[in-house]
């Protein structure tokens, strides 16, 4: 009868052991775990960073180049504004010469 209460307490003594070794285990998981969603995220954020980037980069050269077309459409304008304007100074001075002239 002793011998199986020594068993029994062994087999408390032994599983009470393993309780605890399984706590150290789930705690260690645990760690690890976070460690490694901190990392994930950590990845997550520097690729949507880096993507964010490229996309402001891209559209930035976007809108450059379309002021640039603007730009050069605007100055294509005011040249053509300029021969006009031109060729009508020179249509007005040519019709009041002729109303001097014709005075």
């Amino acid at each position: 009868m002793e011998e199986v209460i020594r068993e029994i307490v062994e087999a408390e003594r032994r599983s009470e052991e393993r309780i605890e070794e399984a706590k150290v285990r789930a705690k260690e998981i645990v760690a690890k775990a976070r460690e490694e969603a901190k990392l994930i995220e950590k990845e997550i954020i520097e690729d949507a960073e880096r993507k964010a980037e490229e996309i402001i980069k891209k559209a930035r050269e976007e809108g450059e180049s379309e002021a640039r077309k603007i730009l050069e459409e605007g100055e294509k304008e005011l040249e053509e504004l300029k021969v006009m304007a031109t060729k009508n100074f020179e249509s007005a001075i040519s019709a009041g010469i002729e109303l001097i002239r014709g005075i």
